[in-house]
């Protein structure tokens, strides 16, 4: 008998502070000691997902975005569009009947803060948790990440997945056979909250071109692309190293040559916009800043000290960016159970 109840699912987003593209398979391995860090914030996807009790078909809904698509069954064809990723995760699932899958995105698209990925942990999680399918959550990361790879037609990295996964602070370390996903000390945690300032640049991107272009230059051995990530695997160590230390101004030092590696390899990451507002905190004080995923656009953040947070914000809001009043998100994916109504 179908279980009437509703599973309900959430997963923050995140912000990359350095080492960011290296975590897209093979690339970290061509770069020895390749970390990704990065930081769960609290902005959650939210999924709930309601058994109809019938054998009709499963309706998406995207709140934010107005979206509804009904898979009418199994042999049906995937629809191409906003919704791809969820049918993708829900077919996969054996959802395609009986299901109503509600999304609701807490930023726009975009962003650069890994939503797809979170949506897709959240989404995942959730329509198991309803079949009654038992599904280890180590499992959803290779899973999502691998149906991204589908809709996008390009490699697809993990740094996202984990920091939905797991939330808090963490570091993605690329090793042959698996990589090591490893979460940093609450204390660190609660330092990095008093200093970091995520940012909205009021500017929509998308990542795949820019990637795409880094990853097939990397793998066609362009010197300057192998330079350019040595410096981006170089960031990511520091960035890990000064973490452990609490060494803020070197976080800061570190997320600004993530930037300026990043910046040599295409001229899509730093958009005029984003180079104002960067700018402006720079002058105002930040120790560091970073654009968020691939850059043109999105979001970003800037490290500051706790006694120079409110000069900084007022610099980002006078530039045009939209300082967010949003901290760490301690918890990962959580899922609850309840009364459908």
């Amino acid at each position: 008998m179908t279980d009437p109840r509703a599973v309900e699912a959430t997963a923050p987003v995140r912000v990359d502070l350095a080492g960011g593209t290296l975590d897209l398979w093979p690339l970290g391995l061509l770069h020895p000691g390749a970390t990704t860090v990065a930081v769960a914030i609290d902005l959650r996807v939210r999924v709930r997902v309601t058994p109809t009790g019938s054998d009709g078909p499963t309706r998406l809904v995207s709140r934010d975005l107005g979206t509804v698509r009904e898979i009418p069954g199994a042999d049906a064809p995937v629809e191409r569009g906003p919704l791809e990723l969820v049918e993708r995760i829900v077919r996969h699932a054996q959802g395609a009947r009986g299901l109503e899958v509600v999304v609701t995105s807490p930023v726009t698209a975009g962003s650069g803060l890994g939503t797809s990925s979170a949506l897709g942990i959240a989404v995942a999680a959730a329509v198991f948790a309803a079949r009654g399918l038992r599904v280890g959550r180590a499992r959803l990361v290779p899973l999502v990440r691998d149906l991204e790879a589908v809709v996008l037609g390009i490699p697809t990295g993990t740094q996202d997945h984990h920091l939905a996964l797991h939330g808090g602070l963490g570091a993605l370390e690329q090793r042959p056979g698996d990589a090591r996903f490893r979460r940093l000390g609450r204390r660190t945690l609660d330092g990095l909250a008093a200093r970091l300032v995520p940012f909205d640049s009021g500017q929509a991107r998308s990542s795949a071109p820019s990637n795409w272009d880094m990853f097939r230059r990397r793998i066609e051995g362009e010197p300057a692309a192998i330079t350019a990530l040595d410096r981006v695997r170089d960031a990511g160590i520091a960035a890990a190293a000064a973490l452990e230390r609490e060494d803020w101004p070197g976080l800061g030092r570190a997320m600004r040559a993530d930037l300026e590696a990043r910046a040599t390899w295409s001229p899509l990451v730093l958009t005029p916009r984003l180079e104002r507002i960067l700018a402006a905190a720079s002058e105002a004080g930040a120790l560091g800043a970073k654009v968020c995923g691939a850059g043109g656009g999105g979001w970003g953040a800037v490290l500051v000290e706790p006694g120079d947070r409110d000069a900084v914000v007022d610099a980002l809001r006078d530039a045009g960016g939209r300082p967010a009043d949003v901290g760490p998100a301690r918890h990962g994916l959580r899922i609850s159970r309840r009364s459908a109504r």
